[in-house]
């Protein structure tokens, strides 16, 4: 059967969907290997797809055809003119393309996609491996880094920005948290058709949700939303996190997805049965036999949009040295926050642009700052980490063996447990996210952080930003200038602070690190990490002064991964996704986001795509 396996030529990955009509009987040349509801493996000869939904609800069919209802074209192939062009297949871009092809069945539509459709390394897909993607050499054809200038406020540094490059986009290496954000956030935005309450369908028609069907969450959508296993959210160091931020005086919530993110709880992801959901898979593959008017064109790479007179007419795409014009009726970008805005600026759309003076494409760079503390447990009798050290080897054997067998285990999630705070008293809601991590291994990158022990990782995001970053493209040279200014006010740095003072709090750890006001009547807190003797393990020396702390900040803070704001709904697009000035231009993607949210830009992403079908006329 592996044999087998390795000899198809493409395998496809297909969710039959309950409440759609089932595709048209087709019986298979090849064996086809599917999954019982317990997980075991069968073989099935010439099976009709439809007697396969009654194996189990989600049913993982393993097809070997070639091509697909929706065409895989080679670039000889590719059509001149489209109704559709949907540019890129991040989150976002699967969705828009997916419900344009659904809303328009008479229309052509191209999904273009930069990346490759060949299947990514396997290790990408096991959740406990995020954090050493970007250090997998197989991983690199999958991956693109846009680096930012150096600035002075992050200590010199140049940060860079990895991006997924490839069928899924930057979901093939984000942490896959599932939030929407809260009420406030959308309430922000200033737009009546743009509020939470009217997103919430959206939301819930594209989950399913692990917990089932209510009043927040949908069960028939086709992205994966679960909880991580009880096991491994009931385990010690879990427990530890949670009692932690109870004795401070954290609130418990059951879910961060209602419209309120306050106070700790397990984490949601987008993970199904041990492994990453890829948003191509679930919202294209699974419904290629319903879109036979959606085309992909795969390591295609949109250079330029072509408007005149106030419309978009073409999109001009390359393929190696190769280079075609595509006619369009619309075109609808998703490439993200930062390729988003470089396009349109090669196009002629930006600061005194050749085709529209668009001053604020690219401007309003939002950026969440986030900064990594590791601590070692000195007391690792009894202790079940995710460390991936020789001490751990043993334990870390089995649990491979248990993923390998019945993708459960330590290696079957990554954000297991979160906590949302406040930087100050009285805030109205909170601004801040500490995220718990079984593993001291929070990148390859840095040796110190690698070195075989036993200990966890807190990670603290300012969600709120006041610093505005710009992404700007320079046409006469052809080069990309990117600023985050994170850091670059002063109210940054003392919200950052504030996150690393309530890490303090819950960790107490020998003074190493200060501590936020919640303290008992003799101003002493004692904190459950104390019977693992935990001590602070990076930054190296502790962090016992605001000056310290700041001087940490610089010289370690990266981006959380979330980007918004530089076609900013109100200045570059109107609420109908709509760019100002050019008619049949759309953007959808997380770029429209115009205000800070602690979203998952995913999350955000796909509820956008989603979207644009109905303003599409």
């Amino acid at each position: 059967m592996l044999l087998w396996k390795r000899l198809l030529p493409r395998t496809h990955v297909c969710y039959l969907h309950p409440q759609l009509p089932p595709p048209p009987p087709l019986r298979l040349r090849c064996p086809l290997l599917c999954l019982s509801s317990q997980g075991q493996r069968r073989d099935a000869v010439s099976t009709p797809c439809n007697t396969l939904r009654d194996q189990r609800r989600w049913c993982t069919v393993h097809l070997a055809l070639q091509p697909c209802s929706y065409s895989l074209l080679r670039w000889r192939d590719m059509n001149k003119a489209y109704d559709i062009i949907v540019i890129g297949s991040g989150a976002a871009g699967c969705a828009a393309a997916r419900a344009c092809a659904l809303q328009n069945p008479a229309a052509s539509i191209a999904l273009i996609e930069q990346g490759s459709r060949a299947a990514v390394p396997q290790a990408m897909r096991v959740p406990l491996m995020q954090p050493y993607i970007a250090s997998m050499r197989k991983a690199r054809p999958f991956l693109q880094t846009l680096a930012c200038v150096a600035e002075e406020n992050l200590a010199g540094r140049s940060l860079p920005y990895t991006l997924g490059r490839g069928l899924g986009g930057s979901c093939l290496c984000n942490d896959m948290k599932y939030m929407r954000g809260t009420r406030k956030d959308y309430e922000a935005w200033a737009d009546a058709s743009w509020t939470y309450d009217t997103l919430l369908p959206v939301f819930k028609s594209l989950e399913a949700n692990s917990r089932g069907g209510s009043r927040d969450h949908g069960e028939d959508g086709l992205l994966l939303v679960t909880d991580a296993q009880r096991s491994n959210i009931d385990s010690g160091m879990n427990v530890r996190f949670f009692e932690a931020c109870e004795a401070a005086g954290v609130p418990v919530t059951n879910d961060f997805n209602t419209g309120e993110a306050d106070g700790f709880s397990a984490m949601q992801s987008y993970i199904d049965e041990g492994v990453r959901v890829q948003p191509f898979d679930a919202l294209i593959t699974s419904m290629q036999h319903h879109t036979p008017n959606l085309d992909l064109l795969d390591e295609t790479c949109a250079e330029r949009i072509h408007c005149t007179a106030g419309k978009v007419r073409s999109v001009e795409v390359s393929h190696l040295r190769d280079k075609k014009v595509l006619e369009a009726r619309h075109v609808v970008v998703c490439a993200g926050t930062l390729r988003t805005p470089l396009l349109l600026q090669r196009s002629g759309i930006g600061a005194k642009g050749t085709v529209l003076d668009a001053p604020a494409v690219g401007q309003n760079l939002i950026t969440t700052s986030t900064a990594d503390l590791v601590f070692r447990i000195r007391n690792p009798s009894n202790v079940y980490s995710k460390s991936i050290s020789w001490r751990n080897s043993s334990y870390l054997y089995r649990q491979w063996c248990e993923y390998s067998e019945n993708r459960t285990g330590v290696f079957s999630s990554f954000v297991e447990g979160a906590a949302y705070v406040r930087s100050q008293k009285g805030q109205d809601a909170p601004d801040l996210s500490i995220l718990f991590f079984r593993t001291p291994q929070m990148g390859m990158a840095d040796w110190p952080r690698s070195w075989p022990m036993d200990g966890f990782t807190m990670r603290v995001t300012h969600h709120y930003p006041s610093s505005r970053g710009e992404v700007l493209y320079d046409n006469s040279t052809g080069t990309t200038l990117i600023r985050n200014k994170m850091l670059s006010t002063k109210e940054d740095v003392l919200a950052m602070d504030e996150g690393v003072k309530w890490v303090g709090l819950l960790t107490t750890c020998d003074g190493a690190l200060r501590s936020v006001y919640h303290v008992d009547e003799k101003g002493r807190h004692v904190s459950p990490f104390w019977s693992y003797g935990a001590a602070l393990h990076h930054p190296r020396g502790g962090l016992t002064t605001q000056l310290s702390t700041a001087a940490f900040l610089a010289e370690n803070v990266k981006s959380g991964g979330d980007l918004y704001g530089t076609c900013a709904m109100g200045t570059v697009v109107d609420s109908q996704l709509r760019v100002n000035g050019v008619d049949g231009l759309f953007v959808a993607d997380s770029s429209v986001v115009p205000v800070p949210t602690v979203a998952s830009s995913s999350t955000l992403g796909s509820v956008i795509g989603t979207r644009v079908a109905s303003f599409i006329h």
